[in-house]
C-alpha cells in the first residue's frame, strides 16, 4: 500500500509533495520521445529559486527587454528575491513586488529583464485537447541523492482528463510521472505546443493511483486579457560577472592559462599536491600535480606545469567522488560510490591499498599534515579516521543526521571539522574521536569546509548558496559571505589567510577578501557545475574541475 493512502485523505496532494511520492515509488527519469517537443521543452522550461523551494516555469512572452515567467503561484509564496535560470544557464534576480498572481487559481506570472534572446512559447488550445492524447511535462526537479541538486528533465505520458474539476484552477489530469521542482513546468503537446502548466498530484478516490494535475493554458489566457503586466526596475544579469573586478591597483585575481580536456565522465573532485619524481632523494625533482576523480571510475593524474596527462586509469566500480594527495607528496587516496577508500603510489599509480567499512558512497576524504592519517565521510552518515600506511581503522564517528559531505583536518593535526547534509557542520578531536561543538546556521545541505593555516577561521560553504565564515574556537558567526546563485560546492583559502576561493553550482569561481569578506573577482568558463576548486600552497596555482568534463589552470595574477 502506498504510504500516501494513509497519511494524506481525500485526494488532492500538493505539488510540494510531489517529492515524496517521487522518492517512495523510486520514479525513473523518463525523456520525451517526440524529437519536437523535447527540444521545445528545454528552450522554454527555466528554472525558479527562491526564498523557499522553488519550482520550474515557462518564457510565456516578451516586451523589449523583459520577459515574462508564467508559473505555479505556490511556487512564489514566499517575499524575496526569486531567480530565473534561463536555459543558458544565466540567472536573473526578480523582486517578488514584481510577481502577479491570478486570484483564486494557482498562476503566477513574474517578469526578468535581459538583452539575450530567449524563445517564447507557443501557446495551445485547450479546447481541443482530449484523453488519450500524448502528453509532455518539463521542469526542474531535485534529485533524490544526498545532494539534492536539480536537474532538468522531461516525462511522457497520456492525457486522462480534459476537464477536471479540481480546486484552485486544474482541469487536467496525466499519467506523467512528476517531482518536487517540476510545479510551473510546461504541460505539451506532442507538437510541442504548451496546453497547460503542471503543479500537483492527486490520488484517485480511495485507491492508490496517483495522477498528475495542471491548469490549461486558457485560463490563463482568459486572465491575461484583463492583467497589466508589471515593468521592473532594470536590473543586472547575476553570474555574468566581469572575469577580473579586480581593476583595483594591486588586487589579486587568478588567469586562465590552461583547459585540460577529460575524455569520458565530468569531474568529481580534483586534488592538487607537489610530487618528488625521481629514483632517489639528491635526484629527485618536484613536480607540481593535480589528481582528477571521474563520473565513469577514472582518474587522472596531470603535470600542471605542461597540461600533460601523465596516466589514465580506472579506480573505483562507480564514481570517484574524492581524491587527495598526501602531503608528502608519496600517496593519492581516492574515494568512491562502490563504498571503497583505495590508496596509490603517485610516482607508479599502483595500487597500495583499500579500505573498506562505508556502507554507502565515499563522498570525501582529508589527510593530516604528517600524511599519517586518513579521514573520510561517507552518504551512510559516517566519518572514519583511518591509520596510514597500514590502513588501521581508528575511529568511527556518528552523529550526523546526513550524509558527511566533507571533512577537514586542522593545520596542528588536531582537530577534524565535518559538514553534512543535516545542515550542521561538528567539530571533533582527531585523537579522541569526540564531539567538541556543532555550528548550525546554513538553511541547506553544507558541501564544503576549510580551515585556515592559522587555525582559527573555518568557512563553510553550503546549498544554501552561502558562505559562512566562523570563529573556529568559539563557534560564533563571525560573516556570511553572498554573491553565489546556487550551492557553493567546494571552498579553499589562501595560507596567508587572505583570499578564499568558492565554486558553485553557478558554474563561476568567486575570490573573496577574508578580511572585509567583500568579492575580489569572479572566474567565469566553466560550462557545467563547478564541483571543486584546489590551490597550490604557494597559492601560485589554482585547479577547478566541472560538469563541463574540463580541469581549468588559473595562475596567480596581480593587477597595476
Amino acid at each position: 500500500m502506498n504510504i500516501l493512502s494513509k497519511t494524506v485523505p481525500g485526494f488532492l496532494v500538493p505539488g510540494f509533495l510531489i517529492g515524496s511520492i517521487a522518492i517512495i515509488a523510486a520514479i525513473p527519469t523518463v525523456v520525451i520521445s517526440t524529437p519536437a517537443a523535447k527540444n521545445i521543452a528545454q528552450q522554454i522550461t527555466v528554472r525558479i529559486d527562491g526564498p523557499k523551494q522553488g519550482g520550474s516555469g515557462i518564457i510565456v512572452e516578451r516586451q523589449a527587454n523583459i520577459y515574462y515567467i508564467l508559473t505555479s503561484a505556490h511556487v512564489l509564496q514566499k517575499a524575496g528575491i526569486y531567480r530565473i535560470q534561463t536555459p543558458d544557464g544565466n540567472r536573473y534576480p526578480v523582486d517578488s513586488r514584481y510577481i502577479r498572481r491570478m486570484p483564486g487559481v494557482d498562476l503566477a506570472i513574474l517578469p526578468f529583464t535581459s538583452t539575450s534572446n530567449y524563445p517564447v512559447a507557443r501557446l495551445g488550445n485547450s479546447q481541443q485537447i482530449s484523453a488519450g492524447q500524448r502528453v509532455y511535462v518539463a521542469g526542474w526537479p531535485r534529485s533524490g541523492g544526498a545532494s539534492q541538486q536539480r536537474r532538468f528533465i522531461n516525462s511522457e505520458g497520456l492525457l486522462t482528463d480534459a476537464s477536471s474539476k479540481l480546486p484552485r484552477g486544474y482541469a487536467l489530469s496525466y499519467t506523467n510521472l512528476v517531482r518536487i521542482g517540476m510545479s510551473g513546468g510546461p504541460v505539451l503537446d506532442d507538437q510541442g505546443r504548451v496546453i497547460g502548466i503542471n503543479g500537483m498530484v492527486r490520488l484517485v478516490g480511495d485507491s492508490d493511483t496517483i495522477v498528475a494535475s495542471g491548469i490549461s493554458i486558457d485560463t490563463y489566457l482568459t486572465w491575461r486579457s484583463q492583467l497589466k503586466l508589471p515593468t521592473p526596475v532594470k536590473t543586472p544579469q547575476v553570474g555574468v560577472s566581469p572575469t577580473a573586478a579586480s581593476a583595483k591597483t594591486g588586487t589579486v585575481f587568478y588567469k586562465l592559462t590552461n583547459t585540460l580536456k577529460v575524455g569520458t565522465g565530468s569531474v568529481s573532485s580534483v586534488a592538487i599536491g607537489t610530487v618528488a619524481q625521481g629514483r632517489s632523494v639528491q635526484k629527485s625533482v618536484q613536480k607540481l600535480m593535480a589528481a582528477s576523480g571521474h563520473s565513469d571510475g577514472t582518474i587522472s593524474l596531470w603535470n600542471l606545469s605542461t597540461g600533460q596527462l601523465i596516466r589514465t586509469w580506472r579506480g573505483h566500480g562507480g564514481a570517484v567522488n574524492a581524491v587527495a594527495i598526501s602531503p608528502d607528496g608519496q600517496t593519492l587516496v581516492s574515494g568512491g560510490d562502490d563504498r571503497m577508500i583505495k590508496t596509490w603510489n603517485l610516482n607508479t599509480g599502483k595500487p597500495l591499498s583499500t579500505l573498506t567499512g562505508h556502507q554507502d558512497t565515499v563522498a570525501t576524504l582529508a589527510f593530516s599534515g604528517d600524511s599519517k592519517t586518513l579521514v573520510s565521510g561517507s552518504w551512510d552518515n559516517t566519518i572514519k579516521i583511518w591509520q596510514l600506511p597500514k590502513g588501521k581503522l581508528l575511529h568511527t564517528l556518528t552523529g550526523h543526521l546526513g550524509s558527511v559531505n566533507s571533512v577537514e583536518i586542522s593545520p596542528d593535526g588536531k582537530t577534524l571539522v565535518s559538514g553534512s547534509q543535516d545542515t550542521t557542520i561538528r567539530l571533533w578531536n582527531l585523537a579522541t574521536g569526540k564531539l567538541v561543538r556543532i555550528f548550525k546556521g546554513h538553511s541547506r545541505s553544507v558541501s564544503s569546509v576549510a580551515i585556515s593555516l592559522d587555525g582559527k577561521t573555518l568557512a563553510s560553504g553550503g546549498g544554501d548558496g552561502t558562505i559562512r565564515l566562523w570563529n573556529l574556537n568559539t563557534g560564533k558567526l563571525t560573516r556570511t559571505l553572498t554573491g553565489h546563485t546556487d550551492g557553493v560546492w567546494s571552498v579553499t583559502m589562501t595560507r596567508d589567510g587572505s583570499t578564499l576561493i568558492s565554486g558553485s553550482w553557478d558554474k563561476t569561481i568567486k575570490l573573496w577578501d577574508m578580511r572585509s569578506a567583500q568579492l575580489k573577482s569572479t572566474l567565469n568558463g566553466h560550462s557545467g557545475y563547478v564541483v571543486a576548486v584546489a590551490l597550490s600552497q604557494d597559492g601560485q596555482t589554482l585547479v577547478s574541475g566541472g560538469w563541463d568534463q574540463q580541469i581549468r589552470i588559473w595562475s596567480k595574477q596581480i593587477s597595476n
